[in-house]
């Protein structure tokens, strides 16, 4: 069990990276429509809080995916670097999920209180 997990494991390390850039981009549209909110007076807060709902699954996801390679006995990390020149930016995932949760917890406080002022 624990070597068919370990195998799973090494099969979708190639998969994880998109899911850090669909993140990324998930946390600058949120932000965006955060300041979107400010300049313009618009009514987002519910695209906020979905975006932040986004992120908040991501996070649990990649935290999730740590435990699991901890309990493994591996470390799951995501390389930033180039493969062709060599290069190795390693970047555990509890880092990804610690800042996708971070950005979820301040979309979702923003977006929560706008939807409140909205039905107020």
């Amino acid at each position: 069990m624990k070597q068919m997990m370990m195998d799973m494991m090494i099969l979708m390390m190639p998969a994880m990276k998109p899911l850090v850039w669909i993140g990324a981009a998930v946390a600058v549209g949120g932000v965006a429509l955060v300041i979107l909110r400010q300049i313009m007076n618009e009514k987002n807060g519910q695209m906020v809080l979905l975006a932040g709902r986004i992120m908040l699954g991501l996070a649990v996801f990649f935290l999730g995916c740590q435990v699991a390679g901890m309990w493994l006995e591996m470390a799951p990390q995501i390389n930033f670097g180039d493969f062709e020149k060599m290069e190795f930016k390693l970047v555990p995932f509890w880092q990804i999920g610690i800042g996708f949760f971070v950005v979820a917890l301040v979309l979702g406080f923003v977006g929560g209180r706008r939807r409140l002022e909205a039905a107020a």
